[in-house]
């Protein structure tokens, strides 16, 4: 039997709340579209997966594994089969924080994201699944070099990018309607930048919006290795309709071309990895980088600069994170994440390493901890590499950057987690 069900559930917070993503003085003020959680429930003779996509930057681990915990308990699946993709808009509202209100929303949002599974189970038709993949100019490489040989954020018409669009969709075998759409593309969603209020699924929504009032159907769309990729068109309103019409012209044009199976391959496969971080630098340097970053970034450093003396002075210098892997495979097509924001380097490479065009690496995928910078990045610093874990380190954890061979490291287990879905 090959079956799948898709359901959305509406997930806008109300007025007023707390955005994240950008350091913003206000709260959203305007809705500019309504955001969602959207499951997919896919089931064959042997398995049953569930990926559910939330329109929002990314939640902690903890309460990404809440919904992989109360999802699995209610469709009596392996947690281990279900994964939890965010689309990473940075237009979308705080989940984490001391704030009531940010924490009722959490909690609400949690809820919601199970009830869309639970509600996608119960919704499941016969279906047959097909793949395609075509190229679209979305995303810049955005690590631009200067005088010193460091880099700032800018732009990098000469560096990385992963210009592929993968689509899978899904087709009612009953009705022969397109019953959903999986798209992945690799641009980061920040299309609206830090001065605006408006709360929005950004250009994955707006793709959203396109496709849905062509086809009728849910749509989801699942975010690559952008960690250094931007949307190419940014700062307007204008920009965000740009961005999403080329997507989703890009999606309708490869639709006709798609062939369609019933699903003949469902493979989950997860793994952990010791991710070692960088070593805790002396005081002098741990200030410099704090200052670095509230100059550049706006935020206060207060809380990483005292945990991070505090461990240089307790001689703390080996930190160390697991790291989950999980990988997807359907019929021909496989999608892969962690909850980091890997560098488009490392996508391209594995694509490269496994010979199918039909594979997408990504990120922001069962939570999030920081960013994955390949090894050449580390000499030139930047933002993804040092400023960061400045940032969001105070939430998530990731105090220091990985340490420089990790994205190697990853590579080489997904390569191995991909190897073990193949037919013997």
């Amino acid at each position: 039997m090959s079956r799948a069900g898709v359901y959305a559930v509406d997930i806008t917070p109300p007025i007023g709340m707390e955005f994240i993503g950008y350091h913003r003085e206000n709260g959203i003020r305007n809705i500019n579209e309504r955001i969602y959680a959207t499951a997919i429930v896919f089931e064959s003779a042997q398995d049953k997966t569930v990926l559910i996509s939330i329109d929002n930057i990314g939640m902690l681990i903890e309460d990404t594994d809440e919904i992989r915990k109360q999802t699995a308990d209610a469709l009596k699946v392996a947690t281990d089969n279900i994964m939890v993709a965010f689309t990473h808009t940075h237009s979308g509202p705080a989940t984490a924080g001391n704030n009531p209100a940010i924490k009722a929303y959490r909690d609400q949002l949690i809820s919601n994201a199970v009830k869309a599974a639970v509600l996608a189970d119960k919704e499941k038709f016969t279906s047959e699944i097909g793949w395609k993949v075509n190229q679209a100019d979305l995303g810049v490489n955005r690590r631009e070099r200067t005088a010193n040989g460091k880099v700032k954020m800018g732009v990098n018409d000469a560096g990385a990018v992963d210009s592929r669009i993968g689509l899978m969709a899904i087709k009612n075998r009953q009705t022969e309607q397109i019953g959903g759409l999986v798209i992945f593309c690799t641009a980061h969603p920040n299309v609206l930048k830090g001065e605006s209020e408006i709360l929005s699924a950004d250009y994955p929504g707006r793709a959203r919006q396109l496709l849905q009032k062509s086809l009728d159907c849910p749509v989801v769309v699942i975010q690559g290795a952008a960690g250094n990729v931007n949307a190419k068109y940014r700062g307007s309103v204008e920009a965000l309709n740009k961005m999403g019409t080329i997507l989703s012209e890009c999606v309708l044009k490869m639709l006709p071309e798609v062939q369609f199976k019933p699903i003949f391959s469902l493979e989950c496969a997860t793994a952990k990895l010791p991710m070692r971080l960088k070593d805790i630098p002396v005081p002098e340097k741990i200030h410099e980088i704090a200052d670095v970053t509230e100059v550049e970034w706006g935020v206060k450093t207060e809380k990483w600069r005292n945990v991070l003396t505090d461990m240089h002075n307790q001689s703390i210098n080996e930190l160390e994170i697991d790291l989950e892997l999980q990988l997807f495979q359907i019929n021909e097509g496989a999608f892969s994440g962690i909850p980091m924001e890997p560098f488009v380097e490392t996508a391209i490479e594995l694509k490269n390493e496994v010979k199918n065009e039909l594979f997408f690496f990504g990120g922001y995928t069962n939570g999030y901890l920081g960013y994955l910078p390949i090894k050449e990045a580390y000499p030139e610093g930047g933002y993804e590499v040092e400023l960061n874990p400045v940032v969001y380190g105070p939430i998530t954890n990731l105090w220091m950057p990985p340490e420089e061979s990790t994205s190697e490291h990853v590579i080489n287990k997904v390569k191995e987690l991909y190897k073990s879905v193949q037919p013997k």
